[in-house]
């Protein structure tokens, strides 16, 4: 049997097409991390600002504040970083543990924002009812220039702070940061005591069709005073500082940076506690209303705990 050259060739041409129609897979860039300078984007950064181009196929796993979040090994977060290795809940302990030293934190503070030269009112509370598997520092700003509300939390599997924010429009965003100067504790000017410093960045997480996205770095000055920088950035721009929130401590300081309260350690964080609460004829400090709250509702849980803790510490001081 004949077969014509032509019939050949128009057979080849149409395997070798097929043979090409596979895609490789997508590749997603992660945006830039560094802030740059002036605080208004260059002209040259518009033009290339990609909000408006097709979103890339890639598919990320979100982090979720709400609950355990998912994870799988070798798998990206939203953020572009890894997973956890397990999606074993994380040991209670350890979240309180990478917290305690930002607990400074703790209370209310007058925040002065530089850009729309107006006050807000700053009211840290801890936070370990509404998801007993991240325990969590809740920031309260009601009529917040930029969020209203913020959880910050820890998870100990990646390694990675974990916030998310709400604002008056009830958006909400997710952050993922570390810390780019780890606590420390410097000597007080008037030398009676120690100041905590610290600065902890967190940068929105990637989310496909959001255009502008936000990077909070919380600076820690002093046990009364600290910045947060507000930076900005569209698409894969580099981020580039927006605003400054500076803030002082509403009255005087309890949220000392030592470790060491005596009596009047709250039961729950470690901290200086300000209140009193009682079980069975006995009475208990705690530093806010989220440990207040907590205490209350499993009084046996948190007493063991601490007693726990007492022995632990005289032990090892022995």
């Amino acid at each position: 049997m004949r077969v014509s050259v032509s019939f050949v060739a128009t057979m080849f041409v149409m395997s070798s097409l097929v043979g090409c129609s596979g895609e490789g897979e997508p590749e997603s860039e992660g945006a830039g991390s560094s802030v740059a300078t002036p605080a208004e984007a260059s002209p040259a950064e518009e033009v290339a600002d990609p909000d408006d181009a097709q979103s890339p196929a890639a598919v990320y796993r979100p982090i979720q504040l709400g609950g355990t979040p998912t994870a799988a090994t070798n798998e990206l977060t939203s953020s572009g970083g890894p997973a956890a290795a397990s999606s074993a809940p994380p040991k209670f302990e350890d979240v309180v543990a990478a917290l305690k030293p930002i607990q400074v934190l703790m209370g209310k503070w007058q925040g002065l924002i530089k850009n729309a030269s107006r006050s807000e009112v700053h009211d840290w509370v801890w936070d370990l009812k509404t998801d007993p598997v991240f325990p969590a520092l809740v920031l309260s700003i009601p009529g917040g220039e930029f969020f209203t509300n913020a959880r910050l939390t820890y998870d100990p599997r990646i390694d990675k702070f974990l916030m998310t924010t709400v604002d008056e429009e009830d958006v909400t965003r997710s952050f993922t940061g570390e810390f780019k100067a780890k606590p420390r504790d410097v000597p007080s000017e008037d030398g009676k005591g120690v100041e905590r410093t610290f600065q902890l960045e967190l940068t929105e997480n990637a989310e496909s069709g959001r255009g502008t996205r936000f990077q909070y770095v919380f600076k820690q000055q002093h046990n009364n005073r600290y910045l947060v920088d507000v930076n900005r950035a569209r698409g894969r721009a580099k981020f580039q500082q927006f605003d400054v929130i500076g803030s002082q401590r509403d009255g005087v300081s309890f949220a000392k940076a030592d470790d060491d309260y005596g009596d009047k350690t709250c039961i729950i964080s470690g901290g200086l506690g300000t209140s009193t609460v009682s079980y069975k004829g006995k009475t208990f400090y705690v530093c806010c209303s989220g440990c207040k709250a907590a205490f209350e509702d499993e009084p046996e849980r948190w007493i063991a705990r601490f007693e726990e803790q007492k022995a632990e510490k005289m032990k090892a001081n022995n």
